[in-house]
């Protein structure tokens, strides 16, 4: 009997092959286990650090430029600063992949602060700036990490700010 043949008057369903199946290893030192897929994992993010670092800085000169958008520009929900909002979002989303929790901090700080503000005068802009600021010193002096003792320095000063409007 075919797959068309009815039974019951009902055709019999015909799948294809697993192709992805019969090419995975099911044993061995190519198998698929979670030993080797971190193993895998931590291979792209090392071959890749070096291109973080060129991604985020051009990241910093778009959040500069987005910045300058929304100076002057009260409404929460403008154009620009929903540019900015998702250019923070991008960076905090891929520090701490490449072992730049730094910037991850700093970035989700830089976001829960557009959240918290409830319009964009010059003193909102003037902090997110000075963040910006900091986030442009972690990637230049290549803080990764917590940035260690720098880090902290740099990470004080900006609770401080923080803590003001959160």
């Amino acid at each position: 009997m075919d797959s068309m043949t009815p039974k019951n008057n009902k055709a019999t369903p015909e799948f294809p092959p697993n192709l992805i199946a019969a090419k995975v290893s099911k044993g061995g030192p190519n198998a698929v286990t979670q030993e080797n897929l971190k193993k895998l994992d931590e291979s792209i993010v090392a071959s890749l650090g070096a291109q973080y670092l060129d991604w985020v800085e051009a990241d910093l000169i778009r959040l500069y430029e987005a910045l300058g958008g929304i100076e002057g520009d009260a409404d929460i929900e403008s154009a620009s600063v929903r540019h900015f909002r998702k250019i923070v979002h991008d960076i905090r989303g891929m520090g701490g992949t490449f072992e730049y929790d730094l910037v991850t901090t700093i970035a989700d700080q830089v976001h829960r602060l557009v959240h918290a503000f409830e319009a964009f005068g010059p003193e909102q802009v003037l902090t997110l700036r000075v963040h910006v600021d900091a986030l442009k010193v972690v990637v230049a002096e290549r803080l990764n990490g917590d940035g260690g003792a720098r880090g902290r320095e740099v990470l004080a000063g900006l609770q401080k700010i923080y803590q003001k409007y959160v």
